[in-house]
């Protein structure tokens, strides 16, 4: 048994448990929103844990020891019950969120991807910093709500600056003159921004699983590639050197498989911009007719190996 986290109507959760149905596999889908409503979970926090879980009372009861293998893809957070009172509602929103975090860690087998390193994505700036220390070179980054600190990077970098929100949910877009209008910087006030030295050169996609690359140049004419339908797919190999990088990507984010974006400058330098944790792979999978699928799911079902340098 093979649970995905994930929800029925996230395309992705729905196809990857189509792949693992097409191989045999059972699976169960945890959609976070249905706890504790409809979904039942019931475990003593032991070593090891023992326990059950229940997607829905038309579905069987699930033995802990049952589930071979986890895909973390999607979770819509807490829906809490309303209450009236707004106290004991925040204290049942929490109630259930630490009751869904703590199912998240206790559950012991492998996990694509780990439920804290899931988490960590949220904080897009920590993450930038580990790279950093890691030695792994990233785009010049600045989070601000202060318009003064926006001005003097943007100036400083000779006006090459993207933007976009700290924690994402946003395409690219070339910071302009115009857009430091007194209006437009007031609404820092209301949401702090991230702002990025602009990188020319040619997007990568590089998949790691396992220890398994499959890398793609993206040939796209727009700023993000994800504007741009046209977008070509070339599956590439990656220099030794970089693909040491990714691993060592993963391993500083404790991935066990993301999607990794990247850019090669005109002088050949690799940039590295981010480690997905629940990319959304299947186009690339479908126009590069690399195994993508079919190796998450061979690491649930196999367990994961040591990362290979």
């Amino acid at each position: 048994m093979i649970l995905i986290v994930g929800t029925p109507d996230d395309y992705p959760s729905v196809y990857m448990q189509s792949k693992m149905h097409q191989r045999g596999l059972k699976t169960t889908m945890f959609d976070t929103t249905q706890y504790p409503t409809v979904t039942l979970i019931s475990y003593k926090p032991e070593s090891p844990c023992e326990g059950f879980f229940q997607a829905s009372p038309s579905e069987p009861k699930v033995a802990f020891s049952d589930i071979q293998g986890v895909y973390r893809r999607w979770s819509k957070g807490v829906n809490a019950p309303h209450e009236d009172d707004p106290m004991l509602n925040e204290i049942v929103y929490w109630n259930i969120e630490s009751a869904i975090g703590s199912f998240c860690r206790v559950l012991d087998c492998p996990w694509v991807n780990p439920w804290e390193s899931v988490e960590m994505h949220k904080y897009k700036g920590y993450q930038l910093q580990l790279l950093n220390q890691a030695g792994i070179r990233v785009p010049e980054t600045l989070i601000t709500n202060d318009p003064d600190e926006l001005i003097a990077f943007y100036e400083r970098l000779n006006k090459q600056v993207i933007f976009k929100p700290v924690r994402g949910w946003a395409h690219t877009t070339l910071l302009k003159d115009e857009d430091l209008t007194s209006e437009r910087l007031k609404t820092l006030a209301n949401s702090p921004v991230k702002l990025q030295e602009f990188i020319p050169g040619t997007d990568i996609r590089a998949y790691l699983v396992g220890n398994e690359m499959f890398a793609m140049e993206i040939h796209s004419t727009t700023l993000d590639f994800r504007e741009d339908d046209e977008a070509k797919r070339v599956p590439i190999t990656l220099p030794d050197e970089v693909l040491t990088d990714c691993k060592r990507l993963a391993d500083v984010l404790k991935l066990v498989f993301t999607g990794i974006d990247l850019r090669r400058t005109p002088e050949g330098e690799y940039v590295f911009f981010e480690g997905n944790p629940t990319p959304v792979f299947i186009l690339d999978e479908q126009l590069s007719g690399y195994p993508i699928s079919d190796r998450i799911i061979d690491l649930l079902v196999h367990g994961i190996p040591p990362r290979a340098y």
